[in-house]
């Protein structure tokens, strides 16, 4: 409770620009939502298993957008299921990390 009052203090203090009408920041609104939930233990967890330095070797995560070789396509080509599910694990990596980690997702998906 502490630190949710903490959270909704430096919140409330910290000014910035006119974001629509929100006093909160994304952050204090989900510890806000978290609170109470197993989501609040398993996200801290799920977050260092998937983006701690040590953990990331290897892994594809999200790249910097660029073009494949071979030249620019227009957006009359046609893709291959093989470039679109490739896109999609390049895409969603990260995504699909998290939800396996607070088991949201296996293997089969």
């Amino acid at each position: 409770a502490f630190v949710i009052a903490l959270i909704l203090a430096s919140a409330l203090a910290y000014e910035e620009e006119d974001d629509g009408g929100y006093c909160l920041s994304h952050e204090a609104t989900g510890a806000i939502c978290l609170q109470g939930s197993t989501l609040a233990d398993k996200l801290p967890q799920a977050f260092y298993a998937c983006f701690s330095d040590s953990n990331r070797r290897g892994k594809g995560g999200k790249r910097g957008k660029g073009g494949k070789k071979g030249g620019k396509q227009g957006a009359d080509t046609c893709h291959s299921f093989d470039d679109i599910m490739q896109w999609v694990e390049e895409e969603f990596t990260d995504d699909g990390c998290v939800l396996k980690q607070i088991g949201w997702m296996d293997a089969e998906g």
